[in-house]
């Protein structure tokens, strides 16, 4: 048995070379959690999640070590069951689902070293490499139209084949259906093109009116028009809609997506395994979609999503960010982003074990504002 001896977590706030603006706030750093789990016979597992200020390092560490240490780290299943008991009065969803995902997580990638492999063969995959989705589409504070048009066009150059836009932070439309414009006009078929709208809007006027206005654009997918909680305006909007829709960030309860597949409320699901429980809640609603003939999309944290990539056709593209400008910088917690990797807008598979990244501690604890240890009694 490889007994848990140790639960180590950090809250680290990651800042951001290049604020993010939206419409409702402005982020300068990024909250990230950081998880790591020792065993007996020498072997680490670690995950790291965006926490978005929620304290899930304190849930681990306070709801949830006491179901790890001294258990079998290969038993993630025993894990889940004996977490889902001892809380059983709680809502299962929300704060320890993500706390439970980090955990799940960890506890897979140790899977992955004692079996010598990476995730992905350990989930039974084959792909030899992946296309990505590079979140390139960021506004910069002073950056023209043209300027930010050029900024994406260099990374088409570059051979991505997909490029998100994010349009949460445009007070004015119109501004971003120029730089749509702009993009368009010299790239009309050679990039897929994602514009996510982070949950900003909140009616379904507003929304079918940026949705008939998108549709001279091609766009691959609209993402995530309304709140998370608001899966009955996403219902109407994908009925009526002449632009696909893609859901599902952030979302902590499977259900909600396994409803959405059955109702087909949905063009592009988007799942998180950083916030849905886990590995195998991801592998449900994957399995789910496959069924239904939904391609899925991976939010984020490609330290993760990569192996579902390699693994299931229906996960097509790779999330990731470019290092610089880092707008998403938790993989500085790390050894090294996924980013290096892409070769011609291709990212090939890892071969090293488990999750296949290590964490950098000395980054860690100079950005941690909390460090907690838990071991076993």
């Amino acid at each position: 048995m490889s007994r848990v001896v140790e639960v180590e977590t950090w809250r680290a706030e990651v800042p951001l070379a290049y604020p993010i603006k939206f419409k409702w706030n402005t982020i300068t750093h990024r909250d990230c959690v950081v998880v790591q789990i020792s065993t007996v016979d020498g072997l680490t597992g670690s995950a790291i999640g965006l926490s978005r200020g929620a304290p899930l390092d304190v849930v681990i560490q306070d709801m949830l070590a006491d179901q790890i240490l001294g258990h079998d780290a290969l038993a993630v299943e025993g894990f889940n069951s004996r977490s889902q008991e001892a809380n059983a009065f709680l809502d299962q969803t929300g704060m320890l689902a993500q706390a439970r995902a980090l955990v799940d997580l960890a506890l897979w990638d140790i899977r992955g070293k004692s079996f010598n492999a990476p995730l992905w063969k350990v989930l039974g995959g084959s792909r030899l490499r992946a296309p990505v989705l590079l979140v390139e589409g960021y506004a910069i504070q002073g950056e023209s139209d043209e300027d930010f048009a050029n900024r994406v066009l260099a990374r088409v150059d570059q051979g991505y084949p997909a490029i998100k836009l994010e349009a949460a932070a445009y007070k004015d439309p119109n501004q971003l259906f120029e730089r749509l414009r702009l993009i368009r006009d010299r790239q009309r078929n050679d990039v897929e093109l994602v514009v996510d709208v982070n949950g900003s809007w909140h009616n379904l006027r507003e929304a079918r009116w940026m949705a008939d206005r998108l549709v001279e654009f091609d766009i691959a997918w609209l993402e995530d028009p309304f709140p998370h909680h608001r899966t009955d305006l996403l219902r109407e909007l994908t009925a009526t809609a002449n632009v696909p829709i893609g859901f599902g960030d952030d979302v902590t309860d499977p259900q909600v997506l396994m409803k959405l597949i059955e109702e087909r409320a949905v063009d592009v699901l988007r799942v998180d395994a950083t916030t849905l429980g886990g590995i195998q809640p991801t592998l449900d609603v994957i399995g789910a979609a496959r069924q239904a003939d939904i391609p899925v999309s991976g939010h984020a944290h490609p330290y993760v999503h990569q192996h579902f990539s390699f693994a299931f056709d229906e996960m097509q593209y790779v999330e990731a960010f470019p290092d610089d400008p880092a707008f998403e910088p938790s993989s500085k917690l790390t050894t090294g982003s996924v980013y290096p990797s892409v070769n011609q807008g291709w990212l090939a598979r890892p071969e090293e074990p488990g999750l296949a990244f290590d964490l950098d501690l000395e980054r860690i604890r100079g950005w941690a504002t909390r460090h907690q240890t838990r071991g076993e009694q």
